[in-house]
C-alpha cells in the first residue's frame, strides 16, 4: 500500500497554512499601502489645485486681499480683463470671494459696480480652509486640510503666497 501517512499530511497542511498566512499578510500590507498612497495622491491634488488657483488670483491683483468672517473668507479685488477664478476675463472690475461650503472650495465673483454675483464650486474634497494675512499685507497664508488626509497633515497644509504687485508698486 502506497500513500501518505497522517503525519505527512498534517505537516503539508501546516506548511500550506503558513504560506497562506504569509500571502494574506502580504496582501493586507499591500492593500493598506495602496489606500494610503491614494489618500496622499488626493491630498496632493487638492493642495496643488488650491495653490494654482490662489497663486493666479493673488499674483494678478493690484490691491492687498482681505480676510473676513473669522479667517474663513478671502476677498481679492481684480481689475477688468484679469482672468477670474471661473477662467474667463470679465470686462468689468470685480471681487473674487473664496470660501468653503459643504466640502467645496467656492469662488463667487461680484462686479464692483454692482450686479449679480456668480458662484462656482471649484474643488471638492476640502475638509477645512482658513486664510490669514501676514507681514503687513505682503503674504497670504492659506491653510487647507483635504478630506481623508493622513494623520501627519491633520492640522492642515500651509500655502504661502506673496502679494507681488502691491509690493512692487511701493518701489
Amino acid at each position: 500500500m502506497k500513500g501518505y501517512t497522517l503525519l505527512e499530511l498534517m505537516v503539508a497542511m501546516a506548511a500550506g497554512m503558513f504560506l497562506l498566512a504569509g500571502v494574506s499578510m502580504s496582501y493586507s500590507a499591500i492593500k493598506s499601502t495602496i489606500v494610503v498612497t491614494q489618500e496622499l495622491s488626493h491630498a496632493q491634488e487638492v493642495v496643488r489645485y488650491t495653490s494654482q488657483v490662489f497663486t493666479r488670483s493673488i499674483k494678478q491683483t493690484n490691491v492687498s486681499p482681505v480676510v473676513s468672517n473669522g479667517f474663513a473668507q478671502l476677498s481679492v479685488y481684480q481689475s477688468s480683463g484679469s482672468i477670474s477664478c471661473h477662467g474667463d476675463a470679465p470686462i468689468f472690475d470685480y471681487t473674487e470671494d473664496y470660501t468653503l461650503v459643504n466640502g467645496f472650495l467656492v469662488c463667487a465673483i461680484t462686479p464692483t459696480a454692482g450686479g449679480d454675483t456668480v458662484t462656482v464650486n471649484l474643488l471638492k474634497g476640502v475638509n477645512t480652509l482658513s486664510f490669514d494675512i501676514l507681514y503687513s499685507d505682503r503674504l497670504v497664508r492659506i491653510t487647507i486640510t483635504p478630506d481623508n488626509v493622513p494623520d501627519l497633515f491633520e492640522n492642515g497644509i500651509d500655502i504661502d503666497i506673496a502679494v507681488t504687485r502691491p509690493i512692487i508698486g511701493q518701489f
